[in-house]
């Protein structure tokens, strides 16, 4: 009983991390700390179009980047399995995103639309020093819809 409590524990963690930086994002509040806080520091995201960043720096820089187009944005997370195995954790969430347009120089028609998309957010954590980060983030888009999922198609992402 006593471990299943401690596991309990360990995946609140582990689920707190997630909802937190989406949280960031959403209030675009999200900076170096948030970043250094949550991902190790050869963390790497990989981007529903392939795009990789690995390390601190390269994860915000693309963050940033990628969500300063939108006014707006409001993530929703569910049906959290988490896997550990002592000091690591593998993870597999539902992901709901809204996505509202904002002041797009390349494309000002875009201000105000938006679009939906749901996928699965997998990451591996590891636990160091009594904290647990995230070491890979690889979000699959499963569907997308909204008038501004059109326009995005014909939009020059970022890279990064």
């Amino acid at each position: 009983m006593e471990k299943e409590l401690e596991n309990l524990i360990e995946k609140t963690k582990i689920s707190d991390l997630h909802i937190r930086y989406f949280r960031a994002i959403d209030e675009k509040t999200l900076d170096k700390n948030i970043v250094a806080d949550t991902f190790t520091a050869d963390g790497q995201i990989v981007k529903p179009n392939g795009a990789v960043s690995i390390g601190h720096h390269n994860i915000l820089d693309g963050q940033l980047k990628s969500f300063a187009r939108f006014q707006a944005t409001q993530h929703t997370t569910s049906d959290f399995i988490i896997e550990l195995n002592n000091d690591k954790a593998t993870i597999r969430i539902n992901l709901t995103a809204m996505h509202v347009w904002g002041d797009v120089d390349e494309n000002p028609t875009l201000k105000g639309k938006h679009f939906h998309a749901g996928g699965v957010l997998t990451t591996k954590a590891i636990k160091t020093d009594n904290q647990w980060k995230i070491s890979e983030w690889i979000f699959r888009n499963v569907w997308r819809t909204g008038e501004g999922m059109n326009e995005m198609a014909k939009f020059a992402r970022p890279t990064e």
